[in-house]
């Protein structure tokens, strides 16, 4: 791409490069792990259809209809139109924390892009290859977009800021839209973000679940402003971003300084939480397979964790909500200890009201972990065990599992996506895993002509061995 001379080049040559990207540009890791994010998002926001609040969002918007081209992830499949599905089905995404993420970053790129692409793609009759394409290209482009513009202290979340970015990254790489209106579009959604604190995340305040959805809806404006000549210009994105304090290395927008595609750097959760606390879970998890006494909690005297930068802020020794309990290192903590895992049991509203949790997150003590790695290991914990009759026990993750340094195997992967979606969509992950056979190692070769259309219906079908779109 030559020499970076300023912001304003730097966004603009790659987004003019990214926009020459077609599917069979991949390499077949890109293409898998495409599947993989689409696939895991998908099953997370089925994985919420039920949640009360979710559920009265969802009613509320259909009984003031009217019906669309757009599947909402719920069970019947109801239809509304674009900026509405996408809407509900990026407030369910993020809702139970299973969602992936982005591991380079502070950033839920899958979460941003994926309501309002797949919503255009199925209104739109977009194919099931252009769909995959502008899901690979708009998670790439918001990744990126978070790596230049860092901010190292969490005053904002994330959603609230590059929900909108990635929703309009995904659009406009699905409609292919012209150069200037490309840029004009993406950098507009930077100028659109929401002031959403990060602090509701960790107060348990549920409106932070709200920023995903309302980014789309968001970014699915941006790109229409944008054919009509209302955009961003290129410079917008570092305009905006340094004027809320961020730290900008324009290196990460160059495709030869940092090649690749940001979705084979993506993490997958088993753990219902905030990542930032999965090296302590796993800390406790190490703990209790070496001491199976500890499954004793009343025996824990003290209990005190070294965490990295980002978890020492989840400090709630009292959340309120189960959103506050996914943010809190002390809860995850001790309900490790109680539950012996970090899966959705340890973050209901069971786990939040337990008895035997609550005794044991008082007697959590966050202190900052000592002269912290570089990435991957970059984000550790070590927990500390004082128990009643003198003995004291440790240990140590340094990165926790799921990430592209220690990746979850491909079964557990699929098994998870399966258990999620099966109620909602019980057809997802057969399709997925159809989807993911025929791209294959020769990619578009075998790519299915189908529309994303129809792999929703695949999504959502009852037969046992339906013919899916992937063979059609």
């Amino acid at each position: 791409m030559g020499t970076i001379l300023s912001a304003s080049d730097a966004f603009r040559n790659y987004m003019l490069w990214a926009e020459t990207r077609e599917w069979r540009d991949f390499p077949a890791t890109t293409r898998h792990r495409a599947i993989l994010i689409l696939a895991d998002n998908l099953a997370a926001a089925c994985s919420a259809a039920d949640e009360p609040q979710v559920r009265a969002f969802r009613e509320r918007a259909l009984a003031q209809g009217p019906a669309g081209a757009a599947s909402v992830l719920a069970h019947g499949r109801p239809r509304l139109n674009t900026h509405a599905a996408a809407m509900i089905n990026g407030l369910s995404m993020g809702w139970n924390e299973m969602d992936e993420g982005y591991r380079k970053a502070v950033c839920h790129a899958g979460l941003y892009v994926l309501p309002a692409l797949l919503a255009a793609a199925e209104a739109e009759g977009a194919s099931a290859q252009d769909t995959l394409r502008a899901a690979v290209l708009g998670y790439d482009a918001v990744a990126r977009i978070a790596r230049t513009w860092r901010f190292e202290r969490l005053a904002l979340h994330p959603h609230a800021v590059l929900a909108p970015v990635g929703a309009a990254a995904g659009v406009a790489f699905l409609r292919r839209l012209p150069a200037d209106e490309l840029v004009a579009a993406v950098a507009g959604a930077c100028a659109l973000g929401m002031t959403g604190a990060f602090n509701q995340a960790t107060q348990g305040i549920l409106i932070r679940n709200a920023w995903a959805g309302q980014g789309a809806s968001i970014g699915l404006q941006a790109v229409e402003f944008a054919r009509c000549g209302i955009g961003g210009s290129a410079v917008t994105p570092h305009d905006v971003y340094t004027a809320l304090g961020a730290i900008e290395d324009l290196s990460y927008l160059d495709p030869v300084a940092a090649p690749g595609y940001a979705v084979e750097d993506g993490y997958h959760k088993m753990n219902a939480c905030c990542q930032y606390a999965h090296s302590s879970i796993e800390a406790v998890q190490a703990l209790l397979a070496k001491h199976p006494e500890l499954k004793d909690t009343d025996a824990i005297a003290s209990i005190t964790v070294q965490v990295h930068a980002l978890g020492y802020g989840l400090n709630d020794t009292a959340p309120v909500t189960t959103l506050g309990s996914k943010f809190s290192v002390p809860h995850a903590v001790a309900s490790a200890f109680v539950h012996g895992h970090g899966g959705v049991a340890a973050f209901n509203t069971d786990a939040l009201n337990a008895d035997a949790v609550a005794a044991l997150r008082g007697r959590v003590r966050l202190e900052a972990f000592p002269d912290p790695r570089p990435w991957p290991e970059d984000r550790p914990a070590r927990v500390s065990v004082a128990t009643r009759s003198g003995e004291q026990y440790s240990e140590v993750c340094w990165s926790a599992q799921g990430g592209p340094d220690r990746p979850y195997s491909e079964a557990v992967l699929w098994d998870k996506i399966a258990a999620l979606s099966e109620s909602v969509a019980p057809g997802l992950c057969a399709a997925m895993r159809r989807l993911d056979a025929a791209v294959g190692a020769d990619g578009a070769a075998s790519m299915p002509a189908a529309s994303w259309s129809a792999c929703m219906d695949d999504f959502f079908s009852t037969r046992a061995g339906a013919a899916s779109a992937a063979g059609r």
